[in-house]
């Protein structure tokens, strides 16, 4: 009851925000589940792209969007909502011509659980959604692939 309380003290613009992320969470998990990471990822940019442009993304619609994600998430999947959350996230931004937010995806290895997998999205550096440990606590995929590329690699000795 609390938590209705609280949202019902929100403006009318954040609940525009809430309704449109619960709607993207939607899609946008439903068509994770269809296609690949990759081709929902392209998808987004090319819908975004395509759209009218909204006015600029600033530092606190960043903020308030990075909200609505984590709070539509964290209601409508209870398991590993992550990936979706970062999703939904990137394209409110890209709707507002922010490309710069990158979504990054880690794995780190647990003791007890074995390997896990995280997303998050970084904007210049700051951690807008995921965990602002995330960036210290999980090994980036990119960076991994860098790793595994160098070591690969033959060594040319002289």
């Amino acid at each position: 009851m609390r938590r209705l309380q609280t949202l019902w003290r929100h403006p009318w613009q954040n609940w525009g925000l809430l309704l449109y992320a619960a709607a993207l969470t939607a899609c946008i998990r439903g068509g994770l589940s269809a296609t690949s990471l990759s081709r929902m990822t392209r998808t987004l940019r090319r819908v975004a792209a395509g759209l009218p442009r909204w006015s600029a993304a600033t530092p606190r619609y960043r903020l308030r969007a990075a909200w609505a994600a984590h709070a539509v998430g964290q209601r409508l999947l209870p398991e590993r909502p992550c990936l979706t959350q970062a999703l939904v996230l990137q394209y409110l931004l890209l709707r507002r011509g922010d490309d710069a937010a990158e979504l990054h995806i880690g794995v780190t290895k647990n003791e007890d659980t074995g390997l896990q997998a995280h997303a998050w999205v970084e904007h210049s550096g700051r951690v807008l959604i995921g965990g602002a440990g995330a960036p210290d606590t999980y090994e980036r995929f990119e960076d991994l692939g860098t790793k595994l590329e160098a070591a690969n690699t033959p060594r040319q000795t002289s």
